[in-house]
């Protein structure tokens, strides 16, 4: 008996009750701030897509560059709003140009996000996102930030922002930002349970203590309205919120309160106020109550360690089947253990920590699945989604497409590998905007991607295929336009016997045969392209022009002609460690590699070509070279014109030391027959 009494005592002394109000707030404060940091996860992601795209500031000044963005911007929102019941808006801004690139809404408050400026155009309206708050913070802080709540007109609710600025070249140049439904997030807190009870009051107030929100006034009422002062100082609400050692003492209705408080990532604090002789009063109600249950405890003394253990072990029970169920992988547990007491303790804790993982695996499981690049799947993601759908669906027609972009290891010698990037951010959003994001897309590895079209008729596979190869594709990078074109391959899905294995090996070998009749087409896979002799693979461009004897050239037909292509024998002539000491020591103009005394029997050589325009005819000339350094060099050089769909006109050229070749050799400017 005197060890129970020990123990009821100890349990209703007034620190157990400080403490037990600090679980609470914790433990609200824990979920609300999870949904918090949720949100500001989906802005932050979206805010790096868009620091990535903006590589120019000029750039703003296009509307197809502005649409591209908004995008791409509403795919990343798109994927990650519907886990977030409490987003009620997302939108991007361009101070800069004042345009609204992109603002969606759940108007109808039913999770349907629908674009508001269609609306308003349909509607002959001007509409923006006026949360001129927003915006105002933005312009003077110029830093990601939760606002404090306010009415939107345009959305007809409370509201709480959260904007994220980006910045290029030390100018703000777009804004992101994604709204909250205030009401619903005070409805998360306050629960079903009155704002004032037995227990005390829940309060949700900003950050000096001194205003209080509820969903009876989303707007705000000053906590003296309500005959609650506050004794302590706005410093000590601030320190208060941020430890669980100190409480804020209040005056409530003329009586002696204290409130333990804790800081939401939003900059307000969620505060469970309690009447200081309340607290005192459950402590001696139930100390009275005692004295008449040691009564009852007398009579069942014998039999409470039995119910104790008993009780004790099933819930124990209950937090050893939830681990196994987190070690297996299931994160949809519910203990739901409202006890007072350790195991209670122990159970919301196991329960507060779960959340955290799943949500973290959550987070990775996208990273984990998707391209950093062109924020669309990668491999792994790519191979999830198909198997899934074709599990899921053994019996419906579907398509693997595969795609990879022709001679892209030029477009990065040429321009370098940030312009290579561009080429495939520029891909994958023409693929998403071509093919819809009904169908699976993502990037199989490299220069490479992949499309699975789902529940399509080989009919609408080809039609899909052709108007996409239809169309002219170009990036822009370092403020020009660069052309380049695409191989198709697919494979058609027959049915359940069809492994995902070999769709893409029949997608790789129809991808395979466009490349063996000269790229920039599209064919579908069929059982003789097995037989086609891949030994070539082998001895690919790069392979071949970087161990000829010969020094090749490549350039643009004109006089002065600008140097498109050179390879490492070229380098090694003018004794050039790599392409850009070479690109530098001749500006990038092919007239520049010839000696001032032999450019004009050059040029008129070039004039004689270009006047003919018959591609295929060869002539060779020889003259003189300055190299790096500072050697001369005579060469015998056989020029060609010929038609590129990339650059028009062009000149192939050949070159070699003068001192390797026969004496005999005519020197003068001559047809090559």
């Amino acid at each position: 008996m005197g060890g129970i009494s020990i123990w009821t005592i100890s349990h209703l002394t007034h620190d157990y009750e400080l403490q037990n109000m600090n679980h609470i707030v914790d433990g609200k404060t824990a979920d609300m701030n999870d949904e918090l940091l949720r949100s500001e996860n989906i802005v932050d992601y979206a805010t790096h897509s868009v620091e990535r795209e903006i590589t120019d500031t000029r750039l703003l000044r296009d509307p197809a560059f502005q649409r591209d963005v908004a995008r791409l911007v509403d795919n990343d929102f798109q994927g990650a709003v519907p886990g977030l019941s409490l987003i009620c808006s997302y939108y991007l801004y361009y101070p800069s140009e004042n345009v609204s690139a992109l603002w969606k809404a759940d108007m109808d408050k039913n999770g349907t996000f629908t674009d508001v400026r269609a609306k308003a155009r349909a509607e002959g309206l001007y509409s923006s996102p006026r949360h001129v708050k927003a915006f105002s913070y933005m312009t003077e802080q110029g830093q990601a930030a939760w606002l404090a709540p306010y009415y939107s007109e345009a959305l007809q609710r409370y509201i709480i922002s959260y904007v994220c600025p980006v910045y290029k070249q030390g100018v703000m140049v777009a804004i992101l930002g994604i709204d909250l439904d205030f009401e619903s997030f005070m409805r998360d807190i306050y629960g079903d349970e009155p704002p004032e009870g037995d227990h005390g009051m829940m309060i949700l107030s900003d950050a000096s203590g001194k205003m209080t929100y509820s969903p009876e006034d989303p707007q705000g009422v000053r906590l003296e309205d309500l005959d609650i002062h506050l004794e302590s100082s706005a410093d000590e609400v601030k320190v208060a919120g941020m430890t669980d050692a100190k409480m804020i003492s209040y005056q409530w209705k003329g009586k002696d309160s204290i409130a333990a408080v804790t800081s939401l990532r939003n900059n307000m604090n969620l505060m469970d106020l309690r009447n200081v002789r309340q607290i005192y009063s459950r402590t001696h109600k139930a100390l009275m109550q005692m004295g008449i249950g040691l009564i009852l405890v007398c009579l069942i003394v014998s039999l409470l360690p039995v119910f104790m253990i008993n009780r004790l072990s099933i819930r124990l029970q209950k937090v050893i089947g939830a681990a196994k169920s987190v070690e297996a992988g299931r994160f949809d547990i519910d203990l739901h253990d409202t006890h007072q007491d350790d195991i209670g303790e122990l159970s919301r804790n196991f329960q507060s920590m779960v959340q955290k993982v799943a949500a973290s695996q959550q987070n990775l499981q996208y990273v984990s699945r998707h391209d950093p690049l062109t924020g669309i799947l990668n491999r792994m993601g790519l191979d999830h989604a198909i198997q899934t759908w074709l599990l899921r669906h053994p019996n419906e027609p579907g398509a693997l497409i595969s795609i990879d972009i022709d001679a892209f290891k030029f477009i990065n010698d040429l321009h370098g590998h940030l312009a290579g990037d561009e080429a495939l951010r520029t891909l994958a959003r023409k693929l998403r905007a071509a093919f819809g994001e009904n169908h699976i897309i993502g990037r199989n590895g490299g220069d490479e991607f992949a499309i699975f079209m789902k529940n399509a008729t080989p009919e609408e596979v080809l039609d899909k295929i052709k108007s996409f190869s239809a169309q002219p594709k170009y990036f822009c990078f370092g403020g020009e336009t660069h052309d380049f074109s695409v191989s198709i391959g697919y494979a058609l899905y027959t049915g359940a016997d069809m492994t995902l294995s070999k769709l893409f090996h029949q997608a790789d070998a129809a991808l395979y045969a466009v490349k063996l009749r000269g790229r920039n087409h599209y064919r579908c896979y069929e059982e003789t392209m097995e037989k086609l002799n891949r030994t070539s693979l082998g001895f690919n461009l790069e392979t071949i022009a970087s161990n000829l004897p010969t020094a090749l050239l490549v350039c643009e037909a004109a006089p002065r002609g600008r140097i498109l292509f050179v390879n490492k024998t070229m380098l090694e002539l003018f004794e050039c460690q790599n392409v850009n000491e070479f690109m530098n020591f001749t500006q990038g103009i092919q007239e520049n590699i010839i000696c001032g005394c032999d450019r004009e029997r050059v040029k008129e050589m070039v004039h004689q070509q270009l006047a003919n325009a018959e591609s295929g005819k060869e002539r060779s000339v020889i003259y003189c070279i300055h190299t790096l350094k500072g050697n001369t060099k005579r060469v015998y050089s056989i020029w060609r014109l010929a038609d590129n769909a990339n650059y028009g006109k062009v000149f192939y050229a050949s070159l070699v030391e003068h001192r390797l070749i026969e004496k005999d050799v005519v020197h003068d400017i001559g047809e090559n027959s």
